[in-house]
């Protein structure tokens, strides 16, 4: 084994390379140094290159600014600011309800049983129509004595004018004329206070002046409609007993026209109705149309069980396609609309603060990240107090994206 050793260290020695180096050592070095150098630049070549693929942003940037490739661009839409009407509003659920202040239950005003039957439900009707008539005891006799007093007061207004006659050729003294007087006055006063009981009952000027010329004194009670409006109930039928406010009504008339939104708040918000304040209201039946409303009536007491307040506003409908006791939302307006600078909520982003953040931009390209007032959100549009002026274009779309990479950067 030594003998190979040996063999091996001096056939190394004699080589030509070993040989060439100990005679040359100053050229050696000059190679070995000329390689490193030259493997460093192609090293450092190699991190430049890496340095560019890998690179987010241009060094160029400022701070809190980011910038993205053409294909990026094209998916972000961008767009200058606008200006919307935002109003402070409250959002409530509740029903729509007749208007009590034209709505009327109609009773007979004495007993008696129904004669006919002139109208139904869903009938329209104006302001003084029959709607059923009544036999009723109490009319019969009002007439009775109308129809009496009548031919008594027509006697006494013959017998007054005989003495009359007489009493001017002295046939007759002063005081069997004034006994005749007073017969005619106490005739007239009776015949009065008769009439006057008929018109009580209901009767026009028209209908007495029939009694009277057809001495007519089983006569039928007509029950009128108090207001224009339709019939919405109906609960009497012909020879049917009705009595004063014994319900059911056998009437129920509304001016279905005009109609009560109610619904009920929270105590806490107390404060921010008032009467005249503007209100919305849709209902499921229609869900793309808005009936505009205005609230009338704030109760004074709040439901002690619930601890809500009524809220009770006026909705006119002129083409009747609300009913009573349809399940409604209401959105009521607390004060006047007031005009801002408005953006999609798409260009919005919330910060880990919870401030709010927009991106502006002048190319579409480079974006700066600015910080935004917020105010009221309403139909998809946020309304901005401070941080934008009018001409800024922004990001309408992609404003979570670009948060995102911009923290991907940093």
């Amino acid at each position: 084994m030594s003998n190979f050793t040996n063999k091996l260290e001096a056939g190394l020695k004699s080589s030509p390379v070993v040989v060439w180096m100990k005679n040359n050592k100053k050229q050696s070095f000059v190679i070995a140094g000329f390689l490193l150098v030259l493997i460093i630049w192609l090293f450092s070549l190699l991190i430049l290159q890496f340095q560019k693929k890998v690179d987010i942003q241009p060094q160029s940037l400022p701070t809190n600014s980011i910038s993205v490739s053409a294909d990026q661009a094209k998916e972000i839409k961008v767009g200058n600011i606008s200006y919307l009407d935002f109003e402070e509003i409250r959002e409530a659920v509740g029903l729509i309800d007749f208007d009590k202040n034209h709505t009327a239950e109609v009773y007979s005003p004495y007993q008696g049983r129904v004669a006919k039957v002139f109208k139904v439900a869903g009938d329209d009707v104006k302001e003084g129509d029959a709607l059923f008539t009544v036999l009723a005891p109490d009319a019969a006799q009002a007439s009775a004595a109308l129809v009496s007093s009548a031919g008594v007061l027509k006697q006494a207004n013959e017998t007054l004018k005989r003495a009359q006659e007489l009493y001017d050729f002295k046939s007759i003294s002063l005081k069997e004329y004034q006994q005749n007087l007073s017969d005619q006055q106490t005739a007239e006063g009776n015949y009065l206070a008769a009439k006057k009981s008929m018109e009580l009952f209901g009767f026009t000027q028209t209908d007495i002046a029939e009694v009277i010329a057809g001495r007519k004194v089983d006569i039928e009670l007509s029950i009128r409609s108090p207001y224009s409006g339709r019939v919405v109930s109906r609960a009497v039928a012909v020879g049917q007993l009705v009595q004063p406010g014994n319900g059911p009504a056998p009437f129920v008339v509304s001016d279905t026209t005009h109609l009560w939104m109610v619904a009920n708040v929270p105590e806490s918000e107390i404060p921010l109705y008032h009467v005249g304040q503007s209100a919305h209201v849709k209902v499921q039946a229609y869900m793309d149309k808005l009936y505009s409303a205005k609230i009338i009536y704030v109760a004074d007491s709040v439901d002690p069980v619930t601890h809500r307040l009524i809220l009770r506003a006026k909705i006119d409908d002129p083409r009747r396609e609300l009913r009573a006791n349809m399940l409604a939302s209401f959105v009521i307006g607390l004060n006047p609309p007031i005009n801002s600078i408005a953006i999609p909520e798409t260009a919005l982003v919330r910060d880990s603060d919870g401030s709010g953040i927009v991106w502006v931009t002048n190319d579409g390209k480079n974006f700066t990240r600015r910080i935004v007032k917020v105010g009221i959100f309403q139909a998809g549009y946020v309304q901005i107090l401070d941080g934008l002026k009018e001409g800024d274009s922004i990001a309408l779309t992609k404003a979570i994206y670009l948060s995102n990479l911009y923290s991907i950067s940093r």
